[in-house]
């Protein structure tokens, strides 16, 4: 599936993601699939999620420990937000509304950035 070979060439040329692993990966027709990823950023995991069923697409990229912390979805269960049904979720539990578009490649790369802005607050508190 090109998609998902274009997302894992991605992360094996992000140096920080090891242990690249394809979870899932479900295809019916050309627009009508499914796949799982996952890879450990220590001490954390990132698991990308996507589902294509012809008119939606839906994602989610997930940062987690032995919990969640951040989590990035179109689950259309925020409506008022802003830019729905695309929010956000931090480790405090807070909704908020995201960029992300549902275009992976391009989110990845968003979500990418978010992730180093947390592990850099996160390596900043740890040495307070």
């Amino acid at each position: 599936m090109p998609l998902l070979d274009d997302l894992i060439t991605r992360m094996q040329s992000t140096p920080e993601l090891t242990d690249i692993q394809v979870l899932e990966n479900e295809t019916i027709e050309d627009d009508i699939y499914a796949f799982k990823v996952r890879a450990t950023i220590t001490p954390y995991y990132l698991q990308i999620r996507f589902t294509s069923d012809r008119d939606f697409k839906r994602y989610s990229f997930q940062l987690y420990s032995d919990h969640p912390l951040l989590r990035w979805d179109n689950a259309p269960h925020y409506p008022a937000l802003q830019n729905p049904p695309h929010h956000f979720h931090d480790q405090y539990g807070h909704v908020t509304p995201s960029s992300l578009t549902g275009n992976l490649l391009p989110d990845f790369e968003i979500v990418w950035s978010e992730i180093k802005n947390f592990l850099r607050t996160q390596q900043t508190e740890s040495h307070s």
